[in-house]
């Protein structure tokens, strides 16, 4: 049966869509970042061993790596806190259009029930009316 609200029930239907698509991208994307940090990490913590012997400039270059790793890891982690924050952002978008399709899809059931009462009251006097017709049609013949 058509509603009013069945235009706007699609339209939100497909906010819900495009919002459950953005969320499990930005999942997909903070689990990438997350692995990157992991691994980050690691090679991190494999540079951080300085050797016990050698010279000044295999010192020098250790060093430099292990600065080179550690801000490779800092950026891994800004990464997964950025993801995190974005999580939660389409997290609340995705909430929020389901919310509001829920609420529309209320509305066209309630306009749907409304429209079935008033079609049952018709049909329903539309048959009295039949009823009483035939009722007196009835007497005129005896």
């Amino acid at each position: 049966m058509k509603s009013k609200y069945n235009s706007v029930v699609k339209v939100r239907k497909q906010q819900l869509d495009k919002a459950e698509s953005n969320l499990n991208q930005a999942k997909q994307r903070q689990l990438e970042y997350e692995k990157a940090y992991e691994l980050s990490r690691q090679e991190c913590e494999s540079l951080g061993v300085l050797p016990k012997s050698g010279s000044i400039a295999e010192l020098r270059s250790n060093l430099s790596m292990a600065q080179v790793g550690r801000e490779a890891l800092a950026r891994a982690k800004e990464k997964v806190e950025l993801s995190k924050k974005e999580m939660n952002h389409y997290q609340f978008l995705y909430q929020k259009a389901h919310l509001d399709y829920e609420k529309m899809k209320a509305l066209e059931t309630e306009e749907i029930k409304q429209k079935q009462k008033e079609l049952a009251k018709a049909e329903e006097k539309f048959l009295d009316e039949i009823a009483i017709s035939r009722f007196f049609k009835g007497e005129k013949d005896d």
